[in-house]
């Protein structure tokens, strides 16, 4: 369960922000707001992998909050950004016209597998 939330948190951020035109490839961005976009995808996917050695390397026995790390950390962060004033969570007007903040619902689903998927892993040990 773990597992799934720190490749879903990855690859969800990965098409999300960075491989694509509204974040970190969008022209209209300013330069230092990409350089960040990318900082930050550079810092999750090096957390990742600490996550992925705690769960399934060399410190797999009780490190489940090891394992927890990358999401739990991600994941608040955007939580906390959409409380900022000026701030707005949806990239494009599409996503806008929809209604539904997919990125705040993203958010609050993977704590959710992370904190079910600490649990397991605790009763398992």
């Amino acid at each position: 369960m773990l597992g799934v939330s720190v490749m879903g948190t990855v690859v969800t951020v990965a098409v999300a922000d960075v491989f694509n035109a509204t974040h970190l490839f969008n022209p209209d961005w300013p330069a230092h707001a990409r350089f960040h976009i990318a900082m930050q995808f550079t810092a999750l996917c090096l957390v990742s992998l600490v996550s992925l050695w705690a769960l399934f390397g060399a410190a797999r026995a009780g490190q489940a909050w090891l394992a927890a790390l990358a999401p739990a950390t991600f994941w608040p962060g955007l939580l906390v950004a959409w409380m900022v004033p000026g701030t707005d969570p949806y990239a494009t007007e599409a996503l806008r016209s929809t209604g539904v903040p997919i990125n705040i619902i993203a958010a609050v689903v993977f704590l959710g597998i992370t904190g079910w998927g600490v649990h397991l892993a605790r009763h398992r040990e």
